[in-house]
């Protein structure tokens, strides 16, 4: 089935629609917030650059845009920098990955049409310390993305320990999960979240200009096959939020005997506080060179 025209195919519309609702109440968002399924954590991120630079010239924004982040984001940013012309300002981040709030506030001026943090990043695992900043911007009328590509299907269930970087906080304007990591679907699968239809309104593209037929794509791909979509929607179908919650809890539990046992290994050690099923591990410098694992030869 191609999910190019979901009225031709009104299955498609049924299945995205029942996934965006189950991610929305996942990721605890209200009415307000609507979104499409893309084909991955890529997709999705350029999508979000993509709205946020539109929104930010509709409102009279002038001059090269830029979208602020700590050195942790995702590489799919620099890339949605390089095809969309904006800048990329990066805020350097500690040894372990931390980023210091008040950083990322300083670097936000009139040109920054997006801020980008990570629940969690995927180098170190780092939540970054969403409250601070998503209020920081939306106090300056600057949206705020955070890419959950790879927490957003499983820190819901992660513990209460896990600081509100959902839409329960005011100043998050979209989020992106993927369902193909810990939503476990097939490759192909992920989530784009909105706060209010004027900024999903902007992710699309649509077209009359040509002898063809009218052209409207909610995301990047023109034609897109629907069997990703329908094995996301056939998942959450089967496990619900108890299934999820059951292999979070079990994630959980592995992750921990993990970080447990390479703490345990003299020479090597975890860096920093990660947040979620990821880990990093490093050479522990803490000792002497002969007595330091390469983390390499670990895995």
């Amino acid at each position: 089935i191609n999910a190019l025209d979901p009225t031709t195919f009104p299955s498609v519309a049924a299945l995205e629609r029942d996934v965006v609702g189950f991610a929305r109440d996942m990721l605890r968002g209200g009415d307000d917030v609507v979104g499409t399924v893309t084909t991955g954590g890529t997709e999705s991120c350029l999508l979000a650059v993509k709205t946020a630079r539109d929104l930010w010239r509709a409102a009279g924004g002038t001059g090269v845009p830029t979208i602020v982040a700590p050195a942790t984001v995702h590489a799919a940013f620099h890339k949605a920098a390089h095809y969309f012309g904006l800048d990329l300002v990066l805020v350097r981040v500690s040894a372990d990955g931390a980023v210091d709030a008040a950083d990322v506030v300083d670097r936000l001026d009139a040109r920054t049409a997006l801020v980008v943090v990570s629940a969690p990043c995927y180098p170190f695992a780092t939540l970054d310390p969403i409250e601070e900043i998503a209020s920081a911007a939306a106090a300056r009328g600057i949206a705020c993305h955070v890419d959950a590509c790879i927490g957003g299907w499983v820190l819901p269930w992660w513990g209460d320990d896990v600081p509100p970087w959902d839409f329960r906080v005011a100043g998050v304007t979209s989020i992106s999960a993927d369902a193909h990591k810990y939503g476990y679907a097939p490759k192909g699968a992920s989530v784009l979240l909105h706060r209010g239809p004027d900024r999903l309104a902007s992710q699309f593209f649509a077209t009359t200009g040509w002898p063809g037929y009218p052209v409207v794509n909610p995301t990047m791909l023109g034609s897109r096959s629907a069997a990703p979509l329908a094995a996301a929607w056939a998942i959450t179908q089967r496990l619900g939020t108890a299934g999820f919650a059951d292999l979070t809890a079990r994630c959980r539990r592995a992750t921990e005997t993990l970080v447990a046992t390479v703490r345990a290994i003299e020479g090597v050690r975890v860096v920093g506080s990660p947040t979620g099923p990821l880990f990093a591990v490093a050479a522990d410098d803490d000792v002497p060179a002969e007595r330091r694992v390469d983390p390499h030869h670990w895995a």
